[in-house]
């Protein structure tokens, strides 16, 4: 059975932001691929919501997931997990989180 995952508001201006990002710096195709594999890995994570490492430091409760160039910081609840936000790794995650 696949597991579930719900996608703060803030993470949907997340992908939109690397979308556009991506799409001005490497073109539609590479775009939609990486945009594939963020999908996935997020439903990676959702089937396997221990995956993840603590971050506690940053954020009590929550987990961190690299992908390529960015970082999934979620938390896991009884019925899914929660994505916070999707942040590239050069930006200040504390500030952001």
């Amino acid at each position: 059975m696949a597991g579930n995952y719900t996608k703060s508001k803030r993470t949907d201006q997340d992908i939109k932001q690397i979308a556009k990002r991506s799409i001005k710096d490497f073109g539609e195709l590479q775009t939609d691929k990486y945009l594939d594999g963020l999908e996935e890995t997020l439903q990676l994570l959702a089937d396997n919501p221990s995956l993840g490492r603590s971050c506690d430091y940053l954020r009590k409760g929550y987990q961190r997931h690299e992908y390529q160039s960015h970082i999934i910081f979620y938390r896991k609840r009884k019925s899914d997990i929660f994505v916070a936000r999707i942040i590239h790794k050069n930006r200040d995650v504390k500030q952001l989180l």
